[in-house]
């Protein structure tokens, strides 16, 4: 007995050795997607900047920010514009989404949703729960992916790419062997009048966007007061003039504060009293609308922003003072008065400073490149490469290999710019299959010495039960009848059939 014991004690490990290791595969080359303008409305009007993704069949394209916040995909309701044809309102949104529309479309409830449940939803929200085919166009296809179609009437869609710490994206992508591990690195671009396109890497980083050693930080924990995982702590915010004089936003000698590094945000927000003495060195006029200035009165300075750990950012004016952009009635982000400076920073003079979280957003991320490794509880920063690239990425992949009976894997190289050039759905469908087709010959096994010793046991009972009954004798039965051992025979010869249902 203590022999069949540890034999299904062993299968069992076997098993989940065998799962694990099938779901890392570090010779998978990393995912990479660009960070760029994509038209996302049906008559090609419509242009958001962002991650393109295809949803659906046939694909609805959208264009989304990627999320430190979020852990689901979301995506807008086509019914937020009405129909697909309002322009102005589908690239606003990034895209809306239509489930009438798709044939590999499935909704869900909430609880035998295959996504992350660590997503807050407002009580204004309503959230639909559905998978679908999800491609990344040349880089990789992904079935069966979840989704959330959130409808907001109030406060608006919060649409995203989820990099959260329980991202179902980044599960999904490492699964489905279209990334080699859940590291990811980005690369946001540059916004401004002389923009540059941006990069998502997943399973490893652009080192060519990497200007020095990369430095180290813990994640933080998150609280909702500080409801993010990329923490660090401002020290010192100084606003810099041309002659040299370096003048500190902070109202008062502080250890310093806590700030979000969040990508799916573009301008700082930093608290009210800072926000107030910004205003008061640019000599803000605050009969305007926000914090913004005549493009005859430009302020002069720049923005330095140091961590605790000596790691310091500046933003030149130029940045730090662009005339003003929105979208315009065909959906696409243009200058909409260029009589107009805004300020890459937050307008919240109205708040006070305990209500606001202090965010670094997609302009502190122009200039610093972001590593990112949930496993190991941290992620690293480096000042950006700027300029155009060109041709010239170094996709690097981040994969710490497990232990497995699948035989050594890589766990760190090189990638040149056209690594990822070719579909890897047939990589997919492989892994996929084969995945399958050892557990299913585990299982097989398994059941096989399960079988045997259950066999074993009811010999071994029917011997005493007529060693304590001589006398007894089973004669002859009619067709219709079998002897109880025959009956247990029977009812353990069929196996019951198991389903099992991975993430995706």
């Amino acid at each position: 007995m203590a022999a069949s014991f540890a034999v299904s004690i062993l299968c069992i490990l076997f098993c989940v050795l065998y799962a694990t290791a099938a779901n890392v595969d570090c010779s998978v080359a990393p995912l990479s997607l660009p960070w760029s303008n994509i038209t996302v409305s049906a008559n090609g009007v419509a242009v958001t900047r962002g991650i393109e993704l295809g949803i659906g069949t046939p694909n609805q394209i959208f264009s989304l920010r990627p999320s430190t916040t979020l852990n689901n995909t979301r995506v807008a309701n086509v019914l937020d514009c009405v129909t697909q044809s309002n322009t102005s309102c589908v690239g606003g949104k990034g895209g809306v989404f239509d489930s009438s529309k798709s044939s590999t479309f499935v909704v869900s409830l909430k609880n035998r949703w295959n996504g992350s449940a660590a997503d807050t939803e407002a009580s204004t929200g309503a959230y639909v729960y559905f998978n679908d085919v999800i491609d990344f166009q040349a880089n990789g296809t992904v079935p069966g992916y979840p989704l959330v179609q959130n409808s907001d009437l109030i406060s608006g869609p919060e649409a995203g790419l989820p990099l959260g710490q329980n991202s179902s994206f980044l599960a999904a992508v490492t699964q489905a062997k279209v990334a080699p591990s859940s590291v990811w690195g980005l690369d946001a671009g540059d916004r401004s009048l002389s923009p540059r396109d941006g990069k998502l890497v997943v399973g490893g980083y652009d080192a060519s966007r990497v200007s020095g050693n990369l430095t180290t930080f813990p994640l933080g924990t998150w609280t909702n007061q500080q409801p993010c995982p990329l923490q660090v702590t401002v020290s010192e915010l100084l606003y810099s003039t041309p002659d040299g004089i370096n003048y500190s936003l902070f109202a008062t000698a502080t250890d310093g504060v806590t700030g979000c590094i969040e990508p799916q945000q573009q301008r700082f927000t930093f608290l009210p009293s800072m926000v107030e003495r910004f205003a008061m060195l640019t000599a803000y006029n605050s009969s305007y609308p926000g914090l913004v200035f005549p493009t005859n009165s430009r302020p002069s300075g720049t923005l330095r922003i140091e961590l605790d750990n000596g790691y310091t950012t500046t933003i030149p004016n130029d940045h730090l003072f662009i005339p003003k952009r929105g979208s315009d009635k065909n959906g696409q982000y243009v200058v909409t008065n260029s009589s107009i400076l805004e300020t890459g920073i937050a307008h919240n003079l109205d708040d006070t400073d305990a209500d606001v979280q202090v965010i670094l957003g997609g302009l502190f991320l122009t200039y610093n490149y972001i590593v990112v490794d949930y496993d190991n509880n941290q992620f690293q920063m480096a000042p950006t490469v700027q300029g155009d690239q060109g041709s010239g990425a170094e996709i690097t992949t981040v994969c710490k290999p497990t232990p497995s009976i699948m035989g050594p894997q890589v766990s760190h190289q090189a990638h040149s710019s056209g690594t990822n050039g070719t579909s890897r759905v047939a990589a997919i469908a492989g892994g996929a299959v084969g995945g399958v087709v050892g557990l299913t010959a585990i299982a097989a096994l398994c059941y096989f010495l399960a079988r045997k010793r259950r066999r074993g046991r009811q010999r071994e009972d029917e011997k005493r039960a007529q060693q304590d009954n001589p006398t007894r004798m089973y004669p002859e039965l009619a067709s219709d009848e079998r002897r109880p051992s025959e009956l247990a025979l029977v009812r353990h010869t069929t196996p019951s059939i198991s389903r099992v249902y991975p993430l995706i």
